[in-house]
Protein backbone atom coordinates (compact mmCIF):
# COMPACT_ATOMS: atom_id res chain seq x y z
CA UNK A 1 0.00 0.00 0.00
CA UNK A 2 2.81 2.30 0.80
CA UNK A 3 4.25 1.60 -2.60
CA UNK A 4 0.93 2.50 -4.24
CA UNK A 5 0.86 5.76 -2.33
CA UNK A 6 4.38 6.52 -3.49
CA UNK A 7 3.39 5.77 -7.11
CA UNK A 8 0.32 7.96 -6.76
CA UNK A 9 2.36 10.76 -5.20
CA UNK A 10 4.92 10.43 -7.98
CA UNK A 11 2.15 10.69 -10.60
CA UNK A 12 0.74 13.76 -8.88
CA UNK A 13 4.22 15.30 -8.70
CA UNK A 14 4.87 14.52 -12.38
CA UNK A 15 1.51 16.06 -13.32
CA UNK A 16 2.31 19.13 -11.27
CA UNK A 17 5.79 19.38 -12.78
CA UNK A 18 4.29 19.15 -16.29
CA UNK A 19 1.72 21.80 -15.42
CA UNK A 20 4.37 24.10 -13.97
CA UNK A 21 6.62 23.51 -16.99
CA UNK A 22 3.76 24.45 -19.36
CA UNK A 23 3.04 27.58 -17.32
CA UNK A 24 6.72 28.47 -17.31
CA UNK A 25 6.91 28.05 -21.10
CA UNK A 26 3.77 30.16 -21.60
CA UNK A 27 5.16 32.93 -19.40
CA UNK A 28 8.53 32.75 -21.15
CA UNK A 29 6.90 32.93 -24.60
CA UNK A 30 4.75 35.86 -23.48
CA UNK A 31 7.78 37.64 -22.08
CA UNK A 32 9.71 37.08 -25.34
CA UNK A 33 6.79 38.44 -27.40
CA UNK A 34 6.47 41.48 -25.13
CA UNK A 35 10.22 42.09 -25.36
CA UNK A 36 10.10 41.86 -29.19
CA UNK A 37 7.05 44.17 -29.30
CA UNK A 38 8.85 46.72 -27.13
CA UNK A 39 11.95 46.53 -29.33
CA UNK A 40 9.84 47.05 -32.47
CA UNK A 41 7.99 49.94 -30.83
CA UNK A 42 11.28 51.62 -29.90
CA UNK A 43 12.54 51.29 -33.50
CA UNK A 44 9.30 52.70 -34.93
CA UNK A 45 9.30 55.62 -32.49
CA UNK A 46 12.94 56.33 -33.30
CA UNK A 47 12.10 56.44 -37.02
CA UNK A 48 9.11 58.72 -36.36
CA UNK A 49 11.26 61.09 -34.34
CA UNK A 50 13.92 61.13 -37.07
CA UNK A 51 11.24 62.01 -39.64
CA UNK A 52 9.80 64.67 -37.33
CA UNK A 53 13.18 66.29 -36.79
CA UNK A 54 14.05 65.97 -40.47
CA UNK A 55 10.93 67.77 -41.66
CA UNK A 56 10.17 70.01 -38.66
CA UNK A 57 11.88 72.92 -40.37
CA UNK A 58 9.94 72.44 -43.61
CA UNK A 59 7.42 75.26 -43.07
CA UNK A 60 10.07 77.82 -42.13
CA UNK A 61 12.37 76.80 -44.97
CA UNK A 62 9.48 76.90 -47.46
CA UNK A 63 8.69 80.45 -46.33
CA UNK A 64 12.33 81.47 -46.67
CA UNK A 65 12.40 80.16 -50.25
CA UNK A 66 10.11 83.06 -51.16
CA UNK A 67 12.72 85.40 -49.66
CA UNK A 68 15.28 83.88 -52.05
CA UNK A 69 12.86 84.66 -54.90
CA UNK A 70 12.65 88.24 -53.69
CA UNK A 71 16.44 88.49 -53.72
CA UNK A 72 16.48 87.25 -57.32
CA UNK A 73 13.82 89.77 -58.26
CA UNK A 74 15.74 92.56 -56.54
CA UNK A 75 18.99 91.56 -58.22
CA UNK A 76 17.30 91.61 -61.61
CA UNK A 77 16.60 95.35 -61.29
CA UNK A 78 19.87 96.44 -59.65
CA UNK A 79 22.45 97.47 -62.22
CA UNK A 80 25.74 95.55 -62.45
CA UNK A 81 27.84 98.57 -61.45
CA UNK A 82 25.68 99.50 -58.43
CA UNK A 83 27.69 99.04 -55.17
CA UNK A 84 24.53 97.82 -53.39
CA UNK A 85 24.46 94.79 -55.69
CA UNK A 86 27.48 93.23 -53.93
CA UNK A 87 25.79 93.55 -50.56
CA UNK A 88 22.55 92.00 -51.79
CA UNK A 89 24.46 89.11 -53.37
CA UNK A 90 26.38 88.57 -50.12
CA UNK A 91 23.22 88.49 -47.99
CA UNK A 92 21.52 86.15 -50.47
CA UNK A 93 24.47 83.75 -50.44
CA UNK A 94 24.53 83.77 -46.62
CA UNK A 95 20.84 82.85 -46.56
CA UNK A 96 21.42 80.10 -49.15
CA UNK A 97 24.29 78.67 -47.09
CA UNK A 98 22.15 78.56 -43.96
CA UNK A 99 19.30 76.86 -45.81
CA UNK A 100 21.72 74.31 -47.33
CA UNK A 101 22.79 73.35 -43.81
CA UNK A 102 19.15 72.53 -43.10
CA UNK A 103 18.99 70.32 -46.20
CA UNK A 104 17.62 72.69 -48.85
CA UNK A 105 18.82 72.12 -52.38
CA UNK A 106 17.80 73.73 -55.62
CA UNK A 107 16.33 71.51 -58.32
CA UNK A 108 18.62 71.87 -61.31
CA UNK A 109 16.56 72.57 -64.42
CA UNK A 110 18.06 73.30 -67.82
CA UNK A 111 16.56 74.04 -71.18
CA UNK A 112 16.17 70.77 -73.08
CA UNK A 113 15.78 68.58 -69.98
CA UNK A 114 12.86 66.16 -70.00
CA UNK A 115 9.79 67.41 -68.14
CA UNK A 116 9.31 65.47 -64.89
CA UNK A 117 5.97 66.12 -63.14
CA UNK A 118 7.53 65.06 -59.83
CA UNK A 119 10.02 67.95 -60.08
CA UNK A 120 8.42 70.47 -62.43
CA UNK A 121 5.18 72.38 -62.72
CA UNK A 122 4.24 73.19 -66.30
CA UNK A 123 3.00 76.77 -66.57
CA UNK A 124 2.71 77.04 -70.32
CA UNK A 125 3.40 74.97 -73.41
CA UNK A 126 5.28 76.69 -76.21
CA UNK A 127 5.85 75.67 -79.81
CA UNK A 128 9.42 74.71 -80.50
CA UNK A 129 11.72 72.74 -82.75
CA UNK A 130 12.87 70.82 -79.67
CA UNK A 131 11.28 67.45 -78.95
CA UNK A 132 7.85 67.75 -77.29
CA UNK A 133 7.80 67.37 -73.52
CA UNK A 134 11.13 69.03 -72.89
CA UNK A 135 11.73 72.16 -70.87
CA UNK A 136 11.79 75.37 -72.91
CA UNK A 137 12.63 77.69 -69.99
CA UNK A 138 12.56 77.90 -66.21
CA UNK A 139 10.30 80.59 -64.78
CA UNK A 140 11.10 80.02 -61.11
CA UNK A 141 13.40 77.53 -59.42
CA UNK A 142 12.21 74.50 -57.51
CA UNK A 143 13.59 73.25 -54.20
CA UNK A 144 13.96 70.02 -52.25
CA UNK A 145 14.29 69.71 -48.49
CA UNK A 146 16.06 66.55 -47.35
CA UNK A 147 15.27 65.02 -50.76
CA UNK A 148 11.56 65.86 -50.62
CA UNK A 149 10.22 68.38 -53.16
CA UNK A 150 8.81 71.36 -51.27
CA UNK A 151 8.32 73.47 -54.37
CA UNK A 152 8.47 72.23 -57.95
CA UNK A 153 10.32 74.28 -60.56
CA UNK A 154 7.87 76.31 -62.68
CA UNK A 155 8.70 75.78 -66.34
CA UNK A 156 7.52 76.28 -69.91
CA UNK A 157 7.27 72.98 -71.78
CA UNK A 158 7.73 72.47 -75.51
CA UNK A 159 5.09 71.12 -77.85
CA UNK A 160 5.35 70.28 -81.52
CA UNK A 161 4.42 72.87 -84.12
Amino acid sequence: MEEENKKEETKIEETEVEKLTRERDEYLDGWKRAKADLSNYKKEESQRMEQFVKYSTQAVVADLVTVLDSFDLGLSVIKEDDPARKGVILIKSQLEDILKRYGLERIETKQGDAFDPALHEAVESVESEAPPGTIASELSPGYRLQGKVIRPARVNVTRSK
